[in-house]
Parts: structure tokens; sequence; C-alpha cells
């Protein structure tokens, strides 16, 4: 174990210091409500969940098998997430204080949250107005990106809206959620 380690599994400053920037970095909405960080590297994973685990805020720590790798899952108890923030928030930096607020939202669940074809229209309500990013998109309709993902693929086959760039400036490196999208317009 590490000397950091040992320390934030005393110190409860250090150890939400340490899981606030690891749910920020990585962090993602389990189908329970848990907060989900997925690792590739087995060491990181039990670094994260040893010191969760120590301030009781982890389920156990599980592994998911694939043909070619495995991936070990720090999964953080939903009942915890008001707690970790709580703890820290708000965040000094806005950004970041608005995304870990959207990772730690409140979980809604279900199959459906509205009527059938609300969210495509409500995304295509907000994209009359302006191009907006996945994450934009997310924030403003309270979803996850992954749910406006499939929502924008959906409408993108459709052919009512489509990427117009990357946010250049998103401090995430995933280019999925930097993505620009806009309505097509009689122009198009």
């Amino acid at each position: 174990m590490s000397k950091i380690s040992e320390k934030a599994k005393k110190d409860k400053n250090i150890a939400m210091a340490i899981v606030i920037q690891a749910i920020i970095d990585e962090g993602s909405i389990g189908a329970d409500g848990s907060i989900v960080i997925t690792y590739t590297s087995k060491n990181n994973a039990i670094y994260l969940w040893d010191i969760a685990n120590a301030w009781d805020l982890v389920h156990p720590l599980r592994t998911k098998k694939y043909i070619t790798h495995t991936k070990w899952c720090v999964s953080f108890k939903a009942e915890k997430r008001k707690e970790i923030y709580d703890f820290v928030g708000p965040l000094p930096d806005q950004r970041q204080d608005k995304m870990f607020r959207h990772v730690l939202r409140h979980y809604k669940g279900g199959i459906q949250k509205g009527n059938r074809g609300e969210t495509k229209l409500k995304i295509m309500k907000l994209l009359k107005n302006k191009a907006m990013t996945v994450r934009d998109i997310s924030y403003a309709l309270d979803l996850s990106a992954s749910t406006i993902r499939t929502h924008l693929k959906k409408l993108k086959k459709e052919e009512k809206v489509f990427i117009i760039g990357f946010n250049k400036n998103s401090p995430n490196k995933n280019q999925r959620t930097a993505e620009i999208w806009a309505l097509y317009s009689p122009q198009h």
C-alpha cells in the first residue's frame, strides 16, 4: 500500500479528494443508480476501492470478463451520493461542479421517463435554438450522456440532426461527449 492510500484510510478529507477526482474523471451511473468507475488496471481499481471501502462508500469490487481482457468495477453505493457531494461541494471550478452534480443527481430509473418520443422532441427543441454538445443536452434534460447519444443516433438516422464539429476546448478527452450537434435546416 502507498503512503497516500494509508493516509486516506485514516483521513476522510484525503479519501474524499481522491474519490471525487476519480468520479469527475471516470464516473458513470450504473443501472441501480450507483456511481460506477471501470478500470482495465486491477491495481488502480483496488487502490480506489480500498480507500472508498474504508469509509463504507462502495459495494464489493466486481469484475467483468471479456474475451480479450477483464475490467474491474468500483461501484459506489447510490445512497452515498449525497454524502459525497455534501462533504466537498460545491467544487470551486463551476464546470467541474456542474459535471459532478450531474453524475451525482437523483437516479430516476424505470423504462420510460416520459411519453414515447418525448425525449427526441425535447432534444430537437433544444437544438432548434443552438448547436450543443452531448454533455450540454444531457445537463439541460437531466439525462445521462449515453441516453442522449442513443436518441441522437436515431435522430441522425432519421436525418433530423447532424454533427457539425467537435468542441476542441472540452476538458473531456472523450470525443463522443465533445461532438457538437445541430438540427437539420431546410438549407441542408
